[in-house]
């Protein structure tokens, strides 16, 4: 699963539209200029794409807003700006139905953040920049939804605010009005934190889980900026991307810090992906370009390896809860004995957790406190350099004083500072982890003593499980009744004359197996089952079960067999066996057949009190093999439509 999208500058850069075709990015940032281009997207090229409008303001511009006084002003105005920009682009339906752009950007980059600050000690200037910011966001979303628009809110500078408490403290009010939020992430050399890497990604995933805590799931994000640039973490600060002429990357390089961050968007559902800064580049930023050739004449051949991902599944969704019981007693009760069966367990294993927890965080506590340390002692050596900088500076007009010593006392000074600056982030982030030991340390006494309460809970779970399981024990056990359509042919069934299955009572009974023959659709059981004793020495068929392609189903061995239908007599014990004459490799089992299949599953799970979610499986869920089929989980995933018309006879 893809989230790498497209940041688009310039919208005539060769390859671009072949990009969009090829990889149909999930989002996309584009300047707003090119409505011919949007109109094709939304036609045929990635009619799906998220697409984020930027009405491009100099740093001049929004910094004269938002010192204005008057920042709700100028919020609507600027919405306005873009509500008529190129004869009301901003409200043209594609053929598709959307809307050419999606969503709009606020500003861009507006204000420097707490994180660029020593020890986050933000200055009046800031102070009154997020005041005006956060309410020119919310004028500006208000004004854009009169016409039926969207905004973005945020698009800060990598690194700049690192921590929840710089958003909930300074942008409230956008925090309550916002749905979409946009980050800007980069690093260098390197996405992925690492020796001597400079890196501001997966900032947003810190921020987020402390808006989240507070304002609930309703936020969408967006990285508005991804990439690698040297301005992050270099001591020179050039902004230049992974094909610099100084410290050039390979594509191999660059594609593994997109492959490590894609994987970790995906871990959070509400990412919706990151704009690669820039695919549609223009000459100021063709270091950081994406089509085209690399610095050698190499054809780049990063959509290719981004389309790639396209094709890998993404993280399995969580499972939707069962519906409600179907009133059914077996089921209920049976539901009920594995739910305290499995508290129990969890119950029991609460003291060993606790003293897990207790061994790990003892040897946590020196190196936490260092931690919170060394963010004071780097705050002081800055201090001490600065004051060293400032000395020479006085120095420079005494006369007694070689000049060029002093140039080069300044310039080491400097380097220095560039060094502490350069490290700061990774301090932060390391006081940031000390101060949460500590905080789990100091509240884990309390969780100490609640968990030595676990015994007398665990008491009263057992006593419940007790009664539950003489309850299931108590019920009538009913026999198994073949439903209309299904021949009992036990007595015909032939058998290995010194060769036996083993035997089991009906109550042992808690799976049922699904399998495929890989043999024609018309097999009789009578036939198989001789050919399986000649050739393959087995007592009988290993089946109780087997329904031909046209429905025909037939009962073939007892309940009380232990069919030998896997390579586990755990599993054997306990199954029952229900195989689909044919093989289903290519394709899934013909409707006639999976209905019969479903009336015989449906009539066990009611006879032994079973469950349709847990307690039915393939074949290959136990055994490396391929019964029943390549499609029963994939392709055409058979099992849903079975289990679903199960359900349905229940």
């Amino acid at each position: 699963m893809n989230r790498l999208g497209f940041y688009i500058e310039n919208t005539t850069v060769r390859w671009l539209r072949e990009a969009l075709r090829q990889v149909k990015p999930p989002v996309i940032l584009i300047h707003a200029q090119d409505r011919g281009l949007l109109r094709d997207i939304r036609r045929e090229l990635s009619p799906d794409s998220f697409i984020v409008g930027r009405l491009y303001k100099t740093p001049q511009q929004q910094q004269a807003w938002l010192d204005s006084g008057e920042p709700e002003r100028y919020g609507r105005e600027f919405a306005e700006e873009i509500i008529y920009y190129d004869f009301q682009l901003a409200k043209e339906v594609g053929e598709n139905g959307r809307l050419l752009i999606d969503a709009w950007m606020s500003l861009n980059e507006a204000i420097r953040g707490p994180a660029s600050f020593p020890d986050d000690e933000v200055d009046d200037e800031f102070r009154r920049r997020a005041e005006a910011y956060d309410r020119f966001q919310v004028a500006f979303k208000e004004r854009l939804e009169q016409e039926g628009l969207v905004a973005v809110a945020f698009n800060f500078a990598a690194g700049n605010f690192t921590k929840p408490e710089h958003y909930l403290d300074w942008f409230p009010r956008t925090l309550e009005a916002y749905t979409y939020l946009g980050f800007h992430e980069y690093g260098w050399p390197s996405l992925k934190p690492g020796p001597d890497v400079a890196t501001a990604a997966l900032y947003y995933r810190t921020c987020m889980e402390g808006i989240r805590q507070q304002y609930g799931d309703k936020f969408k994000v967006i990285m508005t900026e991804a990439g690698l640039t040297m301005a992050y973490g270099h001591p020179e600060n050039p902004d230049e991307g992974w094909l610099n002429t100084r410290e050039p990357l390979t594509e191999d390089q660059y594609w593994q810090s997109l492959l490590w961050y894609n994987n970790e968007m995906l871990k959070d559902p509400y990412v919706m992906g990151a704009c690669l800064f820039e695919v549609g580049h223009t000459s100021k930023w063709q270091t950081f370009r994406h089509l085209g050739e690399d610095n050698q004449g190499n054809p780049i051949l990063l959509m290719n390896r981004i389309e790639a991902l396209n094709d890998i599944p993404g993280p399995t969704e969580p499972p939707e809860p069962p519906e409600p019981s179907s009133g059914d007693i077996y089921e209920r009760v049976g539901k009920l004995v594995d739910d305290l069966t499995h508290e129990r367990e969890v119950i029991a294993g609460i003291p060993d957790q606790t003293d897990a927890v207790e061994r790990a965080l003892t040897p946590l506590n020196a190196p936490a406190t260092g931690a919170i340390e060394a963010e004071m002692l780097a705050h002081n050596l800055r201090t001490r350099v600065n004051q060293v900088s400032a000395t020479l500076t006085q120095l420079e007009s005494n006369p007694d004083i070689d000049p060029d010593a002093i140039q080069r006392m300044k310039e080491e000074a400097d380097l220095a500072a560039q060094q502490l600056d350069a490290l700061s982030p990774r301090v932060a982030k390391a006081e940031a982890a000390g101060q949460q030991v500590q905080a789990v340390a100091q509240a884990f006494p309390a969780q100490k003593r609640a968990a030595q309460q676990t015994p007398g809970l665990l008491t009263q779970v057992e006593s419940l499980l007790e009664r539950a399981q003489r309850l299931q024990s108590d019920l009538p056990g009913g026999e198994f009744t073949p439903p209309p359509g299904v021949q009992d042919i036990r007595e015909d069934m032939p058998h290995h004359p010194t060769k036996t299955w083993p035997s089991r009572m009906p109550s042992q009974i808690k799976l049922i197996v699904v399998h495929h023959t890989v043999t024609s659709p018309e097999t009789d059981p009578i036939a198989l089952a001789r050919a399986l004793i000649a050739r393959r020495d087995l007592p009988g068929l290993p089946y109780h079960f087997l329904v031909q392609g046209d429905g025909d189903g037939f009962w073939a061995e007892p309940l009380e067999t232990a069919v030998g239908q896997t390579l586990k007599d755990e599993i054997n014990q306990k199954a029952v066996g229900v195989a689909l004459a044919g093989n289903f490799t290519n394709d899934p089992p013909p409707e006639p057949q999976l209905d019969a299949a479903a009336a015989i599953i449906a009539q066990l799970i009611k006879t032994y009190g079973l469950n349709v979610d847990t307690d039915v499986i393939g074949r290959s869920e136990v055994d490396p093999v391929a019964s029943p089929g390549k499609q029963w989980l994939q392709g055409a995933k058979y099992k849903v439509t079975l289990l679903d018309k199960v359900r349905a006879l229940l």
